[in-house]
């Protein structure tokens, strides 16, 4: 005879299975997950990433952005914007039911679990140099700093880049309008890359400003037509602080 405690102990090792799985990778799109493309012009395209049931919604949206960093560079740039960008993604469930049967009598038990498979899409546009008055990621960095907070193995282009191979060592080269260089401290990423840029840029299109880039102190900066304007973030929550005049 089934018992109940046998029920109930195979129902436990199912949940287990589910919360063992593994996430989406880094990778083209599949039946489990990745990214997509789409080029739009010549320097514009569409990114998308779709994430499994185990993929949350920082991975799914991190990933996004390291494909657009690679894409950058894999066209020939070296910095780009995201002119545009979506998160959303897609709800279910698993229902695990067990039956146990006696000499007269037969009880069940079934316990669902929601599974949410999170995507994020990007409108991209891609740049061989930084113009004045810009404010653009620097696909080099981009692309190193998400590998190293999830692990991933550098490209040939980054373990050859002058700026990841800086960023391995937490510094980046900077250069002035008179080509000099100099050497700053650069901290690794400790919180969602992708949506504390994305937030930091919506703070910036919401006051009229343009695209947003990290300073060094840990702050965005967004030209406007007022000045500069300084964007503060705590993880995902940033606030304008003030305006630089130009």
């Amino acid at each position: 005879m089934i018992t109940k405690e046998l029920a109930l102990r195979a129902a436990a090792l199912v949940a287990a299975v589910l919360v063992g799985g593994c996430a989406t990778a880094y990778q083209p799109k599949s039946f489990t997950g990745g990214f997509s493309e789409t080029d739009l012009g010549p320097t514009s395209f569409k990114i998308g990433f779709s994430g499994n049931g185990f993929t949350s919604p920082e991975r799914a949206s991190d990933f996004a952005l390291l494909r657009a960093a690679d894409k950058s560079i894999e066209d020939g740039c070296s910095y780009f914007s995201v002119i545009n960008e979506a998160e959303g993604g897609s709800t279910s469930s698993f229902t695990t039911s067990t039956a146990t049967f006696g000499r007269h009598s037969a009880w069940g038990s079934s316990f669902t679990t929601p599974i949410f498979k999170p995507n994020s899409a990007l409108l991209v546009r891609c740049f061989t140099n930084q113009a004045a008055g810009t404010s653009l990621f620097d696909a080099h960095f981009v692309a190193h700093s998400i590998r190293t907070k999830y692990h991933l193995p550098e490209t040939s282009s980054q373990a050859t880049n002058p700026a990841a191979t800086n960023a391995t060592s937490n510094m980046a080269t900077t250069s002035s309008q008179s080509d000099s260089t100099a050497q700053v401290a650069m901290s690794p990423p400790t919180t969602n890359i992708a949506q504390q840029v994305l937030a930091a840029q919506r703070v910036a299109r919401g006051q009229g400003c343009g695209d947003v880039s990290e300073a060094q102190d840990g702050t965005f900066e967004a030209t406007c037509a007022a000045g500069t304007l300084i964007v503060q973030c705590d993880g995902d929550r940033c606030i304008p602080i003030r305006m630089k005049n130009n």
